[in-house]
């Protein structure tokens, strides 16, 4: 707050303040008051409304410049009011005031829309569980009652589970660290726990697979690191090539971390999409012309890695293969020898 803009505000009371004076300096003539009494009394009264003027600017001054400093300072624009103190002058208050009863507002509505939000997310999952129950039953009717179609059957209802969980994992996702249980898992069990899942889709796309130096314990929770891993399984499976195709999954330990590599030798990703893979709704061109994606299957990889502390990386050739990297740091391992 500039003194020169305070004064520029203030000026009509500045004039009515000066012509009070001559009022009154002019009835002080009048009555012929002693020349030194006249000259105190002027004084006087511009001291005083001197010491008023810079009075009032400064405990302004004071709070402007540091509503205007915590403004620019704090992310979080809507929480300026709780971190000022409320002023003592009459325009500070009414403007403190005015700030607390429009946050308190905005905080109602969101309130009320979190409210609808969680009524939404707890109808979905209520939702994503009842149709697991049908999807289940429809995979035993077929796998007790063989025809020429199983298999087909078989791959894309294990497509529609897929799907299933990927929107179960997504709508969990904003509040994933209440449903973490983090044990020591071996990586091994995890990982032929989702191979055995995805078999007849292996067997029907004729998919070669290579599992190497797997076993290693690590910190993590079961449940999300298989997802992340299935996903990307799930893609490698689906961006395969025709004629021999394989994936091959394996360690290597490092100094501070242990790096699991998820690798294809399918249709790989187009060198201007690699960067955007880890985007919400990215598709790619392939996503896009051929395998109709949705574009959320690695966006929730990245998002649950870092949630568990762990870093995910994708390299890719066009036409060549595709290489991702689960990065875990020596504080998640508990590398030992389990053979």
């Amino acid at each position: 707050m500039k003194f020169n803009k305070y004064l520029k505000d203030k000026i009509f009371e500045i004039v009515l303040y000066v012509i009070l004076i001559m009022i009154i300096l002019i009835m002080l003539y009048s009555f012929s008051v002693n020349s030194f009494l006249f000259f105190y009394i002027t004084i006087l009264l511009i001291t005083f409304g001197l010491i008023m003027l810079l009075y009032n600017f400064f405990r302004r001054k004071k709070f402007y410049d540091n509503l205007i400093q915590t403004l620019n300072k704090i992310d979080q624009k809507y929480l300026l009011q709780e971190m000022i103190n409320r002023p003592n002058f009459i325009e500070g208050k009414i403007l403190y005031d005015t700030l607390y009863e429009t946050n308190k507002a905005m905080l109602d509505v969101i309130k009320k829309y979190k409210l609808k939000e969680k009524d939404f997310k707890e109808y979905i999952e209520l939702w994503l569980h009842e149709i697991k129950t049908p999807l289940a039953t429809s995979n035993l009717i077929i796998q007790n009652n063989h025809n020429a179609i199983d298999e087909s059957v078989l791959e894309q209802l294990n497509r529609i589970d897929n799907l299933v969980e990927q929107v179960m994992f997504y709508v969990k996702s904003g509040n994933a660290n209440k449903d973490y249980l983090i044990k020591k898992h071996k990586l091994d069990t995890i990982i032929k726990k989702i191979v055995k899942r995805n078999k007849k889709s292996f067997i029907l796309k004729q998919i070669t697979l290579e599992l190497k130096d797997l076993n290693v314990l690590v910190n993590t929770d079961s449940k999300w690191l298989e997802f992340i891993i299935n996903q990307i399984i799930n893609n490698s499976i689906k961006y395969s090539k025709e004629k021999n195709s394989f994936i091959k999954i394996y360690t290597k330990k490092e100094k501070n971390r242990i790096i699991l590599y998820i690798e294809d030798n399918g249709i790989g990703i187009d060198k201007k999409d690699i960067d955007r893979v880890f985007d919400k709704g990215f598709t790619g061109s392939n996503g896009r012309l051929k395998y109709n994606s949705t574009g959320i299957g690695l966006y929730l990889c990245h998002e649950l890695c870092q949630k568990l502390g762990y870093d995910i990386a994708i390299s890719s050739i066009l036409n060549k293969g595709t290489i991702v990297k689960i990065i875990f740091p020596l504080n998640s391992l508990v590398i030992e020898n389990l053979t």
